[in-house]
């Protein structure tokens, strides 16, 4: 009787058997991970960098556009771009914040999101302070709230000049929204591109967080997507019995007389053995066509039994429009 084995040889198969190589996946092929419904649909890195490089330009403009309005400098720099639900946006969002829309694209409207600790030094300086003033635990009045439209216009100018080359944005320039008008705009379950940018204005830091709804971040993506290479047609490998088999390709052919004109009263009146007399020579070679055009210039002849053509030309089998043109 063969003998058992115990738990431990078991278990010592069974580790064996994991580092094994696979029978059904190549070697040196990346090993299997679990699958993460998270990640589907998720951007590509050739998506995601070029996000990147284009909100980096935005940055650019926008830290000018800002320098130029407060005189003084304003830093605005890239800091990230990811995919995330829109309830997962909106529960990131501060309690006080400064929320407004960018405007239309695509029947769909994208959100900006200020943090309101730059608002207040950027108000102090339009006010003619020097914009060190500490930001207060509260929102804007309605008077600050005028102060501040026109940089956030200017803000909103800057970002569409940024995203002209890829995105338009229509309608007016930023509107400032109640957090409640924000979460009726995004979908909980709607998949929301949020790019975050970092401000700073003297020792003032902020975050300027940017929202696209999934009807906007899927053009965006699209813009940014591999083109794929038109694919090349495959050859036959044995294009010999390719060739073969076309060569045995069966076309109709017929020797065609020249056109010639019969009158109705020729035709009633015709008899067996009355000759017809047509405006061709005998001598005159005659149009062999090929599956419907003329190929050839032959003459009639006879083999045996049967009746042929004899060709004494070979005629161009250009399409008609190329032939005019090499001409």
């Amino acid at each position: 009787m063969e003998a058992l084995l115990n738990f431990a040889e078991l278990g010592a198969l069974r580790n064996k058997a994991r580092l094994k190589t696979s029978a059904v996946r190549p070697p040196g092929e990346a090993p299997a991970v679990a699958f993460d419904p998270r990640q589907v649909g998720q951007p590509s890195p050739t998506q995601l960098l070029g996000l990147e490089t284009l909100h980096k330009g935005c940055a650019q403009g926008l830290g000018s556009k800002l320098s130029t309005l407060l005189r003084t400098s304003v830093e605005v720099e890239f800091a990230s771009v990811e995919q995330i639900s829109g309830a997962d946006f909106l529960q990131k969002l501060p309690e006080a914040a400064y929320l407004a829309s960018l405007g239309d694209a695509l029947g769909s409207t994208a959100l900006l999101q200020l943090d309101l600790a730059l608002i207040f030094p950027i108000l102090d300086r339009l006010l003619g302070g020097t914009g060190e003033q500490n930001a207060p635990a509260r929102d804007l009045t309605e008077i600050e709230q005028e102060i501040f439209a026109p940089v956030s216009h200017a803000m909103v100018e800057a970002l569409r000049q940024g995203w002209e080359p890829v995105l338009k944005i229509d309608g007016p320039g930023a509107q400032r929204v109640a957090r409640s008008e924000a979460a009726a705009l995004l979908s909980p379950t709607d998949k929301v591109l949020a790019v975050s940018l970092q401000l700073r204005l003297q020792e003032t830091a902020g975050r300027l967080l940017l929202a696209f709804p999934s009807v906007i971040s899927a053009a965006l993506l699209r813009k940014f997507a591999p083109q794929e290479a038109p694919s090349k047609p495959s050859l036959p490998r044995d294009s010999s019995r390719l060739r073969e088999q076309l060569l045995e390709g069966r076309f109709e052919a017929e020797l065609l007389l020249p056109r010639s004109t019969v009158s109705i009263r020729q035709l009633c009146g015709l008899q067996p053995g009355d000759v017809v007399a047509l405006n061709a020579s005998a001598h005159e070679p005659l149009a062999v066509l090929i599956a419907g055009r003329e190929m050839f210039l032959a003459a009639p002849v006879r083999c045996a039994s049967r009746r042929g053509a004899q060709v004494q030309r070979v005629l161009s089998i250009a399409p008609p429009k190329e032939a005019e043109e090499s001409t």
